[in-house]
């Protein structure tokens, strides 16, 4: 009996105990092509210049040295040929041409502008892919895809920060250049516009309207530099209150950051637009984090690896790449993937076999995913509104310098 009694005991505690865990999969950012391409695969990177529009992005193209670094751990050489854009129209076609003489696979064109459009046609007579990062596809049609942003959904995505705000009263402040591009563009109900060449002219104004409460917050879609000069100038002129800015995607980049550190402000209540790849959902998001995680993992060995050069080849990793972003690498990635889908590195094939590509968390991206059926490849609706934090979520290494980046942005309700 007491046999029998022990026997039924195991046989209820095998019923009810519970199932162990499943283990969580390690991160591997290492990255693999899936077919016989054996040979290096060459693609062009042409940067945004050191100075003015465009150059608050140099430090994130990174990105595309982090996605080469993933497929070298796969054993697949991927070497980056780097142009310069001065920023001209002809400094960019100049770039451009140099890349296609090199006879590069694709290119990565990091550098945004209307001053690029020469270089894109360029490439496009070349039958040589263009992926765009900072760009929108309606910028450059013929020829290329863009995994930014584009101009509708930003506009869509600030009018839901406005709404999100219950602000009915938005100043919009643009830049001169983009004016005429934008004409549409302002927030419904905008009581006023003013410029970004006077951030102070332009701040006192905002604050008398604010005064007579016929403001309720500001837009700006402007430079990175010059949204934060003006996002300054109006907290010097506020004080303790506290006014909601809305932003462009611009301000995402570090630069716009760090101006606001070496002013010692935080800039009051930011929010800006972008997607959600952002350092903090490896953290907050453990399923639909895991991409954003690996990309991050990946940026820790490369900027830990003493052999690993950054995309400029002028230091280590280590000098940059901390700051490298899911754009760059997912532009740079798509290109590799078109090169395994043609079998070739034959320039013509890969823009071909690009332009019917999908790609997902599967393919390695560190964003959402891209549809590279239209030029717009990245969705509208992957395009959320963002919130600035001063809190470092502690993901990334810090560079060489000790330099970590002075705000993130995070998805979500607002602080």
């Amino acid at each position: 009996m007491v046999l029998a009694a022990l026997a039924a005991l195991a046989v209820l505690a095998g019923c009810t105990a519970p199932e162990p865990p499943a283990p969580v999969p390690g991160l591997r950012p290492e990255l693999s092509l899936s077919g016989e391409i054996t040979e290096t695969v060459r693609l062009g990177v042409l940067v945004p210049p050191v100075d003015g529009a465009g150059s608050e992005f140099r430090p994130q193209v990174e990105g595309a040295r982090v996605a080469a670094y993933r497929f070298g751990l796969g054993g697949h050489r991927v070497e980056l040929r780097v142009a310069l854009d001065d920023g001209t129209a002809d400094g960019a076609l100049r770039a451009m041409r140099q890349l296609l003489e090199d006879r590069v696979a694709g290119i990565v064109l990091a550098s945004p502008g209307a001053h690029t459009a020469d270089a894109v046609a360029a490439a496009d007579e070349s039958a040589t892919a263009v992926v765009l990062p900072y760009s929108s596809a309606a910028a450059h049609r013929s020829g290329s895809w863009s995994v930014a942003p584009s101009s509708d959904a930003v506009a869509a995505r600030v009018q839901d920060a406005l709404d999100g705000l219950a602000a009915t009263r938005p100043y919009r402040v643009v830049a001169a250049d983009r004016l005429d591009a934008r004409p549409d563009a302002a927030p419904e109900g905008s009581p006023a516009t003013g410029a970004l060449d006077d951030p102070d002219a332009t701040a006192e104004e905002v604050v008398a309207l604010l005064e007579r409460r016929e403001v309720d917050s500001v837009v700006v879609d402007g430079a990175a530099i010059d949204q934060a000069a003006l996002v300054i100038a109006l907290q010097e002129m506020l004080g303790t209150r506290q006014l909601p800015v809305v932003l462009t995607p611009e301000a995402l980049t570090p630069g716009f950051g760090d101006v606001l550190a070496a002013a010692g402000t935080s800039g009051g209540r930011l929010l800006g637009v972008g997607t959600d790849a952002q350092d903090h959902r490896a953290l907050t998001d453990p399923a639909g984090g895991s991409r954003t995680a690996t990309f991050l993992a990946a940026v820790r060995l490369a900027s830990g690896d003493p052999a690993c050069r950054n995309v400029y080849d002028d230091d280590t990793c280590a000098a940059g790449v901390p700051l490298a972003d899911a754009a760059s690498h997912d532009a740079t990635l798509a290109l590799v993937r078109a090169v395994d889908a043609a079998a070739s590195v034959e320039p013509a094939r890969v823009r071909d076999a690009l332009g019917g590509l999908r790609l997902g968390r599967a393919d390695g991206l560190a964003g959402p995913g891209l549809d590279f059926s239209t030029p717009q490849a990245l969705a509208d609706d992957d395009v959320v509104v963002l919130h600035a934090s001063t809190s470092d979520a502690g993901v990334r290494p810090a560079a060489a310098d000790g330099r970590r980046a002075s705000l993130s942005w995070f998805a979500g309700s607002g602080p």
